[in-house]
């Protein structure tokens, strides 16, 4: 289950949205150098990514299939980012019982 909050940059105070974790039928990923996300649906993770070599994990494989970003990779535990500073040091902002929204 994931989850959508406005963050407060600890940084530099910048208010921003943060979608954490995937869902049912998606893996939710973020850039480790910038934050950028990108989203794999489950459908297209079993027909594109051999899963049958044990080799890796299944987090390695997805990774490994969501590829580069920038100079960074996407990783499924990489952290939001702040687009004004690009810290990953956020809080959930206001009364957090009214700003998060859970998803699957």
């Amino acid at each position: 289950m994931g989850r959508q909050f406005l963050a407060e940059c600890k940084s530099c105070g910048e208010n921003f949205e943060v979608r954490e974790g995937g869902g049912r039928d998606f893996f939710l990923l973020h850039c480790d150098s910038c934050g950028q996300e990108k989203a794999i649906q489950i459908e297209e993770i079993m027909k594109r990514i051999p899963l049958d070599n044990t080799s890796l994990s299944i987090e390695e494989k997805i990774e490994k299939y969501a590829g580069r970003c920038c100079v960074g990779h996407y990783r499924i535990n990489a952290k939001s980012r702040c687009p004004k500073c690009n810290s990953d040091q956020y809080s959930i902002s206001g009364d957090e019982k009214t700003r998060i929204a859970f998803y699957d």
